[in-house]
Formats: C-alpha cells, structure tokens, sequence
C-alpha cells in the first residue's frame, strides 16, 4: 500500500487546469502512483507542465480504455488534482511521471483541446452524513478485513498494515485502501466519485471483502491442486518401482508390461470412478 506522506501543504486549485487522461487506473487523493505518458497531447502537457512548473494538473480516467484521443464526452467529470512528484524522459516522446493525488476534482467546463485538454474545475469536498460511531464501525472493519487480505497477499510489504494504522482520517483510510485493491477501474471510478464519506467506506468494505473471499477460494483451489497433484504423483513413483521390482524378480511377461502400461494410463487420464473402474 503506498500513501504520500502528508509533508506538504495543499497547494491552492487553480480555476484551470490542464487534463491528462488516465486508460486503465484511478488516482485518489493521498496515494502516488506512477503512468507512463506517450501520447502526443499529453507529452505536451507534461512537457509545458515541466517548463513553466506548473504545480498542479488533473488527472481524469476515460471510460473507454481503447480510445486513443479522448474528448470531453469520453472522460469521467470526476478526477483528482495532482501533484507531479517526478519526470523521467525514457526515450523521445516518452516520460515516465510519477503523479501525487491531492484532492477530488469535478470538471465544471471544458475551455480547451488543444494542444492539450484543460478545463474549470472545482474541489470536491468530503460530506460526512450518518453517525461518528458508524464511520467508526466501518473503519475499524476495512482495516481488519485489509490485514486479512494483506497476509494472503505475499506480494504486499509488511509494512502495510502498519501504514494503514498511521491513518486516522475515515475519508483517507477509504481512498488508501480502494487505491492498492486489485480491482476493475470503473469500481474504483465509483468510489472517488462518492464524496460522502460514509458512503465511500461502505463501497470500499464490500469490494475489500469481495476481494478477500476471491483470495481465499484461490488459495484453496491452489492447495487442492497441488494436493491432487503430489499424489498422482506418488501413485506414478509407486508403479515404477513396483515395475522394477517385478523385472528383478522375473515376474513380468510382455503381457503383463502392457497390463502395467495400461494400469498407468488409465490412472493419468483421471476418468470418473465409474468409468475408471469398467477400463481397469
């Protein structure tokens, strides 16, 4: 899980700003990610950004992941301002930037397409409806439920779990934990666009769990294959000594071979009982 250590104050929203679209992810306030830009309007963006150091940009995620020059109708209106952390210049026309969410963004309207998108956006603040107790709850759930999946995810650092205890903002823990699930865009889409806080804990509760019970019927299947596997394969160990035995013994014909050799076959094409039974 990665969250940008809050070091900085929140630099002042701009009425405008220059768009860059995002295919295949979402970026929430607080957490950093890094994208690789190759398309012409947004390496302008990127470029000029650098140039005139521009200190925010918004970052919007397009519905469709395969247009490749997205206008107004194929961006989300919800987005998140960012700060850009990092450019790093892999090859002409191409940079990797590594992108830090500061807060939620809604496009209000739209002043510009070339050479690049940019729009008037306003922040979209947190609403907190229902009870503190409630928020309480559904925090405390999230954080239990993510340590689960945390212990089940090897690729996931230690460290995880204790980063998740560091946040006590209800809104921030939502946005942590929603950022670093594997899960569909549109999902993830769906949660930054929910500025109630309550709301937004609930969604998250339901996908991290989601996610944790596909984790542990993954682990499941995995051990029951391997299970199935490990004796297959000491059935085929078994059999071959066994063959060797006989040979020593002078107790195999070539009758009785093909007998083996059917008797293994039968036992590898793991056939129904039924039927496993009428072929031996």
């Amino acid at each position: 899980m990665t969250e940008a250590p809050d070091t900085e104050e929140t630099p002042e929203l701009p009425d405008i700003v220059s768009l860059l679209p995002l295919r295949n992810s979402v970026l929430f306030p607080g957490s950093i990610i890094p994208i690789d830009v190759g398309r012409a309007k947004s390496v302008k963006l990127i470029e000029e950004a650098i140039a005139t150091e521009r200190p925010i940009i918004g970052i919007v995620t397009q519905r469709e992941a395969r247009t490749e020059d997205p206008g107004e109708d194929d961006l989300h209106r919800t987005g998140c301002a960012a700060r850009i952390l990092k450019v790093i210049k892999l090859a002409k026309d191409n940079y990797s930037v590594i992108l830090q969410g500061v807060m939620r963004i809604r496009i209000e309207e739209y002043s510009a397409h070339e050479p690049f998108i940019q729009a008037r956006v306003t922040e979209v603040a947190d609403v907190r409806s229902g009870s503190e107790v409630e928020r309480d709850a559904l925090v405390a759930n999230i954080s239990e439920t993510a340590k689960k999946l945390i212990s089940l995810v090897p690729e996931l650092p230690r460290e995880a779990a204790a980063l998740l205890d560091s946040v006590t903002d209800a809104g921030q823990v939502a946005d942590l934990v929603i950022s670093n699930l594997d899960i569909e865009p549109h999902e993830k889409q769906d949660v930054l666009e929910s500025s109630d806080v309550t709301e937004r804990l609930r969604k998250v509760l339901t996908l991290l769990t989601r996610q944790l019970e596909i984790l542990k019927v993954r682990e499941r299947i995995n051990s029951q294959v391997q299970e199935e596997m490990g004796h297959s394969q000491r059935e085929y160990v078994l059999r071959q000594q066994l063959k060797a035995i006989k040979g020593e013994l002078g107790e195999m014909d070539e009758d009785a071979g093909d007998a083996e050799d059917f008797s293994e076959k039968i036992a590898e094409a793991k056939m129904p009982e039924d039927a496993e039974k009428v072929a031996l």
